[in-house]
């Protein structure tokens, strides 16, 4: 996993291929503290995903929403964007095709 400052307000994270994301959910809590920055999660690297990685996903949205953060999840590979839609949990999050869009999203504040 890779973590980006890109401002004093954002982190880009580029998680690694691992299904249930514990190693990079822990890197990155550890690194957020109290939910300092906004996120946008870079998934082109995931190719596939489990319920546990789900269960990550949904308390670092509840994480980000408690703290009045944002969160954007983009470039999902087929397999990924198909486990959010059977599960019905790609209305939960904020998706966008791209990291560059997901910070243009972020600066005007529209995410």
């Amino acid at each position: 996993m890779a973590i980006q400052q890109w401002n004093e307000d954002t982190l880009v994270v580029r998680l690694s291929d691992d299904p249930a994301l514990s190693d990079d959910m822990e890197e990155m809590r550890a690194r957020l503290g109290g939910g300092c920055c906004d996120v946008v999660l870079d998934l082109s690297d995931l190719t596939l995903l489990v319920s546990s990685g789900l269960a990550s996903l949904l308390r670092l949205r509840k994480r980000q929403i408690e703290g009045g953060r944002r969160l954007i999840l983009c470039c999902p590979q087929d397999e990924v964007w198909g486990v959010f839609l059977a599960t019905g949990l790609d209305t939960l999050f904020t998706f966008v095709p791209t990291v560059s869009e997901a910070l243009a999203q972020m600066q005007t504040g529209k995410a």
